[in-house]
């Protein structure tokens, strides 16, 4: 398990006052709510940017899809949608 630390932060008088009631509704310290709502903004930051990172390095290297074939296979598939829904109503 990681090690822990304390970390002081502001926030707004209605913000906390809304994590306290979501705290009480789930029988939960509002400090332990307030630390998983942080945990997952931050991996999700951290795989965002790992994500952009990655599309960017392969945009520079040149393992890209055409625009035109993008465009080409998503009308294909909202083509086959569309027939699909028509068969059936």
């Amino acid at each position: 398990m990681s090690s822990r630390t304390t970390m002081t932060i502001e926030i707004r008088q209605d913000v906390k006052d809304q994590l306290d009631a979501l705290a009480s509704g789930v029988e939960q310290s509002s400090q332990r709510l307030a630390e998983e709502a942080v945990t997952t903004f931050v991996e999700q930051e951290l795989a965002l940017r790992q994500s952009i990172e990655k599309g960017l390095a392969e945009g520079r290297t040149g393992e890209v899809v055409p625009h035109a074939e993008v465009i080409a296979e998503m009308r294909a598939m909202i083509d086959a949608t569309r027939r699909k829904r028509a068969a059936r109503g």
